[in-house]
């Protein structure tokens, strides 16, 4: 006997609550990707401002013209440096949040995923009653015919 088919109250916010964390999770992606991408211009920028170091040490031994303009270009390379170290830091930031909204969304999808399974086993348990109360009914009304049958003879 088949019962009722089983419907999850609020299934339309548990699908919400599965495409919020999922918008989290690739937020979480993207700002992990950039962070990535800070962290390797950053590491170029460190190695473009020892080049400019070396170039300064360099020029020492050479004119004065050679000596501003090795420092011009080392100051410049420093100021990128910090430029990008501080992007790799908002960078790191926004990893963090998105990782915190991504751990809230998937409490709050985890909470109705939980409410959806207990509604299930009740479901599952109604219609295991019911079943049974069906069955019980059948094996009555075959038994009432049988004593009927049996007391025509």
């Amino acid at each position: 006997m088949p019962g009722k088919k089983f419907r999850f109250s609020l299934q339309k916010v548990l699908e919400l609550r599965r495409h919020e964390t999922e918008e989290a999770r690739q937020a979480l992606a993207d700002a992990e990707r950039e962070r990535e991408q800070k962290e390797a211009e950053l590491e170029r920028a460190r190695d473009r401002l020892v080049e400019c170091r070396r170039r300064v040490d360099e020029a020492r031994r050479q004119d004065p013209a050679r000596i501003q303009q090795a420092d011009a270009f080392r100051r410049e390379a420093h100021q990128k440096v910090e430029e990008i170290r501080a992007a790799v830091k908002d960078c790191r930031t926004r990893v963090e949040r998105a990782r915190s909204e991504l751990q809230e969304r998937r409490q709050a999808e985890e909470a109705l995923e939980e409410l959806r399974s207990q509604e299930k086993e009740q479901h599952d348990r109604e219609q295991e009653k019911a079943s049974e109360a069906f069955f019980d009914e059948q094996a009555v009304l075959r038994h009432d015919r049988t004593d009927e049958a049996l007391s025509l003879l």
